[in-house]
This record gives structure tokens, C-alpha cells and sequence, in this order.
């Protein structure tokens, strides 16, 4: 049986071959309703499609390099949503395209910097998602004096516009604020990530925002900047509790987070919504499992690494990376008032 080719496919839809071969390189010349069309004919009839020889005529890789720190084999303790739950959004993003995502782990930023250096010089992928974005970020530095075409997960502040997925912080920490004042707290704790991080500075902007509109002063030992773990959310709690003038609301930056701070609640005999309340922001949806279930802002981890992927196909295509950019707000999961009631 002789082996199917794109003139079969042309064959097989009425299509020209031209427009064949553009919709499978994923041309965005070719409209998506087309390229559905000749991908269905594709699959129906058995056609694969030659990836060496595309790569030989066009000096592609049809790999997306993901930049992801994972764990050392000391760091035991759990920190949230893991490179493998990012990478699984991704991938499926890509499935229906020749590329497919081949995983750098990396240990921390500075070997990050080091293997997106060596990707963009030796072209050892065709694009690049990275995370763990800083306010003024070297490794977006080196990729667009290179014009390599990369999403970061994670906005920055000082960089030149590039593509990028987050979620809306700002809004998120102003809405949570907000919602706690108008339940009578005025000293709120925020457990916010490592102080490089954009995502901890634009919360902790917010944070101070919302105290200056509730008329409340800003206190620098409510605040906490650290590795998102049960460690130091626990740590903490305990310290933080111990003030002359302890918090009566917690805002966690993830679920880990909050799962330490009820290790701390537990450790120095403090219960929830009778001497303070905590909140987190999570991907995972776990807080509701927790006992009691707190408030939470959930935004499922498939859907900004979805997003990534898609965002990275555009981009490899060619699209702007003004185009690219999107905050996605959380929904917020009421699973308690939040009120402190002494009389539990």
C-alpha cells in the first residue's frame, strides 16, 4: 500500500496543495477551520508527518523549551502547583501541532539564565516558556535582543512588553483586602513570596494600596516575603501571633502556605473565625479539604498553562507580543464569612 502524502490529503479535502502543506507547518496563512479539515483528513487517511526532513529544509526543532525549577533532592517540603501540572496544560495546548515541549529542569534563576543563553545561541528549540518572572528580568533581557520567541508565566515590570499569562494579583489582594476590613479586621498579615519575585512586589503594592484606602497604617511585621512552603507559613503564624497586636486575618499566597499557617493556629491554640481567619490564593482547589474549608481564589492550573501553549504557537507564528498578554482573575470561593466570632 503506498504511503499517504499531501497530495492525497489535497485529494482527499479538494484543497490545493499548497494550502495543504501551509496548514500543516500550521501557517497562519491558512484559516483554523481549514486546518482542522486537513488535520481530520490526515488522521482518517494515516498520513505522518516528516518531521527530519521539515527540520532539515527549515532549521526547526518543533521543540518549546519550558524552563521549570523543580525540587533538589533536599527541598521536601511541598510548595503548591509543580512544574509537571504546567507542563501537562502545555502539552496539551500543543497536540495538534508538530511541536512538542521538552522540559529544561533547572535548580534555581541563575541556571535558568545560563540554559535559556545556551538554547537561543546553539537554537536548540523554536520557543521558550519560563516562570518565576523578576521585575526587571535578565533571561527576558537575553531572548528579546535575540528576537526568540517566548511566553513567560509571570508579567514583569521594567522589561520591554513581551507575551505573558498571569493572574491579576493586583486585584485579587485589593478584592481581599477590601472584603476583610468590611468584616472588621485592621490588622491583616500578608505571607507573599520571595521579594524578587513580580508577582510578590504587585501584591505587596496592592496590599499597601488597600491599607491606605481603608485609612489603616501599614505595619512591616504583618508582612512576610519567603519560600511558599507549610514551613513558613507556619513560622510565621507563630511569630506574627505573638505581637503585641497579632493579626486577626491571614492572606496566604498559595495553599501550602495556609496549610502551615493552621499548623501555626494549632501550635500556639488559636482557632479559626474565633481568633483570626486565614485566606489563600490557590491552583489546586485543596483549601476545601482543609478543616474548616477557608476562603479561597481559585484558578485551575490548566487554564494559564493552556493558555502558554497556545500563546507560544502564536508567537513562533510570528504574532506580536502586545497581542499576547492576559490577567486572568481567579474566582473567589466564599467558604466561610471570615468574621471573627469570640464566643466559638
Amino acid at each position: 500500500m503506498q504511503r499517504p502524502t499531501i497530495k492525497t490529503i489535497a485529494q482527499e479535502t479538494g484543497l490545493s496543495i499548497a494550502t495543504v502543506s501551509k496548514a500543516l507547518k500550521h501557517s497562519p496563512q491558512v484559516r483554523p477551520e481549514t486546518r482542522a479539515i486537513v488535520f481530520d483528513a490526515a488522521e482518517r487517511i494515516g498520513y505522518e508527518l516528516n518531521l527530519h526532513g521539515v527540520q532539515l529544509r527549515t532549521g526547526k526543532t518543533f521543540q518549546v523549551a519550558a524552563i521549570m525549577t523543580a525540587p533538589g533532592p533536599k527541598q521536601d517540603e511541598w510548595e503548591g502547583v509543580e512544574y509537571a501540572q504546567l507542563l501537562s496544560g502545555i502539552s496539551w495546548a500543543l497536540e495538534e501541532s508538530p511541536y512538542r515541549v521538552a522540559l529544561f529542569a533547572v535548580r534555581d534563576f541563575k541556571e535558568s539564565l545560563a540554559t535559556i543563553k545556551q538554547i537561543v545561541s546553539l537554537k536548540k528549540a523554536d520557543g521558550i516558556i519560563i516562570s518565576g518572572t523578576r521585575a526587571d528580568d535578565p533571561r527576558i533581557r537575553v531572548m528579546q535582543e535575540a528576537d526568540f520567541p517566548f511566553v513567560t508565566y509571570g508579567m514583569s515590570i521594567e522589561n520591554e512588553p513581551h507575551a505573558y499569562v498571569d493572574a491579576d494579583n493586583q486585584q485579587m489582594i485589593r478584592v481581599s483586602m477590601a472584603r476583610l476590613v468590611a468584616r472588621g479586621h485592621r490588622r491583616i498579615a500578608l505571607l507573599n513570596p520571595v521579594e524578587q519575585l513580580t508577582y510578590g512586589i504587585v501584591r505587596l503594592n496592592s496590599y499597601r494600596q488597600a491599607l491606605d484606602t481603608a485609612g489603616l497604617p501599614y505595619d512591616p511585621a504583618l508582612v512576610a516575603h519567603g519560600r511558599l512552603t507549610p514551613a513558613f507559613g507556619r513560622e510565621n503564624v507563630i511569630a506574627m501571633s505573638q505581637l503585641a497586636d497579632p493579626p486577626t486575618a491571614y492572606i496566604c499566597a498559595n495553599e501550602a502556605t495556609a496549610l502551615g499557617a493552621f499548623s501555626g493556629f494549632h501550635a500556639r491554640g488559636l482557632v479559626h473565625g474565633r481568633d483570626a481567619v486565614i485566606n489563600a490564593t490557590d491552583d489546586l482547589n485543596v483549601s476545601q479539604y482543609f478543616a474548616p474549608p477557608i476562603t479561597t481564589y481559585y484558578l485551575p492550573i490548566g487554564e494559564p498553562s493552556a493558555l502558554l501553549g497556545k500563546f507560544i504557537l502564536r508567537r513562533m507564528e510570528g504574532e506580536q507580543p502586545e497581542a499576547l498578554q492576559i490577567l486572568l482573575m481567579p474566582d473567589l470561593i466564599e467558604r466561610c464569612d471570615d468574621r471573627l466570632r469570640p464566643e466559638r
